[in-house]
């Protein structure tokens, strides 16, 4: 009996180890709040498709083919997703950001048109990218927020994120410089 029992709290206490370990994976991935304590940091990802032109543009999407355009993927089951489409649609700058599109990963065209409609980003050029098979297929991006850069059609970069400005500000940057990029190597 005393074997029995020793197991158990063994077990007992593997099994909370393993449950704090996941609580503090999960508070790592999640926002705290989502007011001036949001994270500014914008990470590059590594992705074995940066420089490919998807076969076919969805509805929605199909402008990203010619100049520069920056896709938000976002998901209808994140919440950090859900902070980033409010800072759309709260700031005025952000809706008039013109290269700008989004791209909502969610279960079906349903739950994807409801999160669209709750968070008003109806006048912001989107495609419901219903179990995020497109973003998937063509970039194999599996996680979001994410912001994917193209010109001229062609991914560019791609970047994790959690704030609009910020995200804005180092694609701007990063222009900024790749168009700096022929003067210096002409001098």
């Amino acid at each position: 009996m005393l074997i029995v029992l020793s197991f158990a709290v063994l077990v007992l206490a593997i099994g909370v180890l393993v449950l704090f370990a996941m609580m503090g994976e999960l508070s790592a991935r999640v926002p705290q709040g989502g007011g001036p304590e949001r994270s500014t940091v914008i990470v590059p990802l590594e992705t074995e498709r940066i420089g490919h032109s998807p076969g076919h543009w969805p509805p929605g999407l199909s402008h990203l083919k010619q100049g520069d355009g920056c896709l938000l993927v976002l998901s209808s089951s994140c919440t950090s997703c859900q902070d980033v489409a409010m800072q759309v649609t709260r700031n005025p700058g952000h809706l008039e950001w013109q290269e700008m599109a989004v791209l909502v990963s969610a279960f079906d065209a349903k739950t994807g048109k409801e999160f669209v409609s709750t968070h008003g980003l109806g006048p912001v050029p989107h495609y419901v990218d219903e179990r995020g098979s497109w973003v998937t297929g063509e970039f194999s991006i599996r996680q979001s927020p994410v912001a994917l850069t193209f010109s001229g059609g062609q991914l560019m970069a791609a970047y994790s994120f959690h704030d609009v400005a910020a995200l804005r500000a180092a694609i701007s940057e990063t222009r900024q410089d790749a168009a700096r990029q022929p003067e210096r190597t002409g001098s």
